[in-house]
């Protein structure tokens, strides 16, 4: 669901109910923390859950036990009728959540390193069947560094977030068979037919070459080689605290790598089956009699919706709602559960994201990328994809693979067939043209200096009452002067307590009232740095109107600037901020008015959280001083620029 709709105003044309569901219960944001996500259910927003029995709040286990209830209550009401979910965890999606206990499982099996790791992977998927035999390991990438050239600390920090990434992937594997457990103990078991999918379009090389203590600081472009990662996790619980909810780990893209063994590539490489192969495990027990079996028919996710119709033997629609469908593209893969050596169907696939394309058809497996790192959506880096300067017919080049006598793609034989090749090349194009896929990279037009109208809103008012902002949804206040007011009724004997609160304390910024009755401000430049203003007076009582101004040096992304805090118009504190978040606090939390859900901005309340203020909040405005045209114009490009980036 798009960040900017993901409130009450909808609108909720977008929403899983409007795509079709009786019932939602989730996050909407393309990623949420484990600890503390915002949770929507059907049309409404619910918040921030809190854990039970003084136990951190984990949202896997939560999901299962929603996932349990829900079917529970449609058996209490209707013992016969049918039932339909869809189950997707957020892992293993970053941020890398996991209890230690978890994480410890694995300590040790790593030790050896990716490049290891991937020998030893391919030797075992070959033992246990799952590989042809003959199945080649294809090369890491020059971009990879080798394990051995690493010294001792990146080894330690490596070996660490693969640990917890291990142990996030065995606990969402436990809660799918809480939920299979459930559905047995019902009686629906035989005769449920289950796609277990696991996987995220590949493995996500998104944490870039050192990975992160914190996913947002690479969105933001700080570069945090291993020593100074190992810095700052001790600063929030240490190397073996790595997952907890004190952090927001992604692993080093070369372990996403190793986890696509034996394929090349990873997440967003739409070019390679190391970014668009997953493991899928069907299962029927009343009607698919094979247990244990491969099957090797060519199939997309796209099949999986014809499938279920011809199993359940009703046909595809041609209208829903007075409105005429498009025809399903996907073919029917029931056939291949009833035959192992049944001739394939689906013959032919396109594939492509972001300019990284592919086509199959009968084995045969054309590809290309951009040539980038997966990660790498900078501005320098796009400016040579540009329409007018990349010419897709002259600069791509393409490989050529026979999937039949090649699993893991490491024989490029465009050179052999440049027939074929061709033939492939003009098909992809064919087939990008019916699927709506053209123009090219036009899923990166403001990049390229298509914009959407500048935004003219500069003054956004809150009520004391509003909670959970989505991130999506703040005011625009990065690279900029702006100031944050709120009017106040402080009781006589002084309140405390949070005034806003925006994210947590790894990324976000607070105006709040200490026990002493000081205003503070506390802004995180993603748990990096965390720069803090106190007031030098108590505010006063009564109707009280307080303000944070930021004076921003210049109107630029990450710009440094002057903070004052001020109280009915006298100024009451003041300080430095060197250095701004210039993208994203956050990919997932959000902003609450009066109180802070959640993981708290400032690590000193943490104990009293959600800190709500004592005195009465009644609202919160944020008013963005205007910048001249060209500098707003600049402001705007980034911020459309980094929407796309955040939307990879």
């Amino acid at each position: 669901t798009p960040d900017n709709v993901q409130g009450a105003a909808g609108p909720f044309s977008r929403w899983p109910l409007a795509w079709g569901f009786d019932h939602w219960w989730g996050f909407l944001s393309g990623a949420a923390g484990q600890y503390d996500p915002i949770i929507t259910m059907d049309n409404s927003t619910l918040g921030v859950p809190e854990g039970k029995d003084g136990q951190p709040y984990y949202f896997p286990d939560d999901l299962t036990d929603k996932a349990v209830e829900w079917l529970h209550a449609v058996r209490a009401q209707d013992a016969q009728k049918p039932w339909f979910m869809y189950y997707s965890t957020g892992c293993s999606h970053a941020p890398h959540h996991v209890a230690q206990a978890w994480a410890d499982k694995y300590k040790g099996k790593f030790d050896q390193g990716w490049d290891t790791y991937r020998e030893e992977t391919l030797a075992r998927q070959k033992r246990l069947g799952i590989v042809p035999q003959d199945t080649e390991l294809s090369k890491r990438p020059d971009l990879f560094p080798a394990w051995d050239s690493l010294t001792d600390t990146q080894k330690q920090l490596y070996i660490r977030q693969m640990e917890v990434f291990a142990g996030y992937s065995e606990n969402a594997d436990w809660n799918v068979g809480r939920l299979l457990d459930a559905i047995e103990a019902m009686g629906d078991l035989d005769n449920t037919l289950i796609f277990y999918i696991w996987g995220d379009n590949g493995s996500s090389m998104e944490g870039t070459i050192t990975g992160s203590f914190n996913e947002t600081t690479f969105l933001n472009g700080i570069v945090l080689e291993a020593e100074q990662q190992l810095k700052l996790i001790e600063q929030y619980g240490g190397i073996e605290a790595l997952g907890g909810d004190h952090t927001a780990p992604h692993f080093a893209a070369a372990w996403a790598h190793a986890n696509n063994t034996p394929f090349q590539w990873g997440k967003q490489t739409a070019s390679h089956l190391g970014g668009t192969r997953d493991p899928m495990v069907v299962a029927w027990p009343n009607r698919i009699k094979a247990k244990g079996e491969l099957r090797t028919q060519f199939t997309h996710t796209i099949d999986v919706a014809p499938t279920v119709l011809e199993a359940v033997g009703i046909p595809e629609p041609k209208m829903v709602d007075g409105i005429a469908q498009e025809p399903m593209d996907g073919t029917s893969f029931l056939y291949t559960l009833q035959d192992a050596s049944a001739a394939e169907r689906h013959t032919v696939q396109y594939f492509e994201m972001f300019g990284s394309r592919a086509i199959y058809k009968d084995g045969w497996w054309a590809c290309t990328r951009l040539d980038k790192a997966p990660w790498d959506f900078s501005p320098e880096t796009l400016k040579k994809f540009a329409p007018g300067v990349y010419d897709p017919e002259k600069q791509d080049v393409w490989e050529l693979y026979y999937l039949p006598d090649d699993f893991s793609q490491a024989k490029n034989l465009a050179a052999d067939h440049p027939d074929k090749l061709k033939e492939l090349q003009e098909l992809w194009w064919q087939e990008a043209e019916r699927n709506r896929v053209l123009p090219l990279l036009a899923g990166l037009s403001t990049v390229f200096g298509i914009m959407p109208p500048l935004p003219t809103i500069t003054r956004f008012t809150f009520t004391g009452d509003v909670q959970n902002v989505q991130r999506g949804m703040i005011p625009r206040i990065y690279g900029r002067s702006y100031a944050i007011e709120a009017e106040l009724t402080v009781p006589e004997g002084g309140a405390q307590g949070v005034i806003v609160a925006n994210a947590d304390f790894i990324g976000g910024f607070g105006l709040w009232v200490d026990d002493k009755g000081l205003l503070n401000h506390t802004y995180s430049l993603l748990g990096v740095e965390t720069y803090k203003q106190v007031s030098t007076e108590k505010i006063p009582t009564g109707e009280v109107t307080v303000r944070m101004l930021f004076e921003a040096d210049e109107n630029k992304p990450g710009t440094g600037g002057t903070v004052t805090l001020w109280a009915n118009d006298k100024q009451i504190g003041q300080g430095k901020m060197p250095r701004t978040v210039p993208i994203a606090f956050s990919t997932y939390a959000g902003m609450d008015i009066g109180r802070d859900n959640g993981l708290v901005v400032d690590l000193a309340y943490e104990d009293k959280a959600p800190y709500a203020f004592t005195g009465t909040v009644k609202q919160v405005v944020f008013d963005l001083k205007p910048a001249h045209h060209e500098a707003e114009q600049a402001l705007h490009e980034h911020a459309q620029l980094q929407a796309v980036a955040q939307g990879i």
